[in-house]
């Protein structure tokens, strides 16, 4: 057994979210594109003599408890190998906490692989993004990485190589604003719009082919309905960046984050250096 693993934990942003109809579970059925950032949370793992599960996080908004996901991905692997709690967990934190970029669910799916690792047990890939499903909707993607077709609740996957060379991302969250996925999708009321299903299913090919003229023009997330007209700073946030007309700009998940992709560094530099970092973290 590893006594000590590091390991890190990537945020990801909803290239395209379309909420549809609410399941017969309470959740929603989806459509997304999604892709995982470089940005990343720091877990280490390390085993240790006292007995449970010690969680640690340089965030003091972080919760330290059962309450937190990176606990109940703990737990679910402890308890499907059948050994006895005594991990300690630390986290680093440079996603911020409710900002729509799966913060906590990737942190929970690393600890999860991690924790498989460390205790050299062998499970597939396929089935620890399957038991993974019972922490989040977000933890089986954020677990595999890369760049994804999900519906369903989030669950159902269709991984594709990313677009080469990667698009350069600006990532601009408002301070004292954060967003529960919980309530922006109890407050969703959806709208009749047509030509959803046409939009979607055109952004996948232009992302593909670095095609941002035309993303500008297909991207949405219907979430923005909620999160704007509750945070008008959110949208602050996208006219800024959309100044020079340059990026595909758009709210990630559920918000309050707002990603901005461009062709080129320059491009994304200047866009970024517009913000007022006294109230938006970049």
């Amino acid at each position: 057994m590893k006594k000590t693993l590091i390991l890190q934990a990537p945020a990801k942003i909803n290239i395209c979210l379309w909420v549809k109809e609410k399941r017969s579970d309470g959740y929603h059925e989806i459509a997304s594109l999604m892709q995982t950032l470089t940005l990343s949370d720091t877990i280490t793992l390390q085993d240790c003599r006292t007995e449970g599960i010690h969680i640690e996080c340089d965030d003091p908004a972080v919760p330290k408890g059962a309450e937190n996901l990176v606990h109940k991905a703990a737990c679910l692997i402890l308890e499907r190998f059948n050994i006895p709690p005594s991990i300690i967990i630390r986290i680093e934190k440079r996603i911020p906490i409710a900002a729509g970029l799966a913060g906590g669910s990737t942190d929970a799916a690393a600890v999860m692989a991690g924790m498989v690792r460390m205790y050299e047990k062998m499970l597939p890939m396929v089935e620890l993004m399957t038991l993974s499903q019972k922490i989040g909707s977000d933890v089986p993607f954020v677990m595999h990485g890369g760049l994804a077709i999900a519906s369903g609740r989030g669950e159902n996957l269709s991984f594709h190589e990313p677009p080469k060379p990667s698009f350069f991302v600006v990532i601009a969250v408002p301070k004292k604003v954060s967003v529960s996925t919980k309530w922006a999708y109890e407050n969703y009321a959806p709208g009749e719009n047509s030509r959803k299903e046409e939009l979607f299913n055109k952004i996948f090919p232009c992302y593909k082919k670095r095609d941002i003229e035309s993303l500008k023009n297909l991207v949405f997330n219907d979430l923005e309905s909620v999160t704007l007209q509750r945070y008008p700073e959110v949208q602050e946030i996208k006219e800024t960046l959309l100044e020079d007309g340059n990026g595909v700009v758009l709210m990630s998940g559920s918000g309050p984050s707002v990603f901005g992709l461009f062709e080129d560094r320059s491009s994304a530099v200047k866009a970024a250096s517009r913000l007022n970092q006294e109230k938006v973290n970049v």
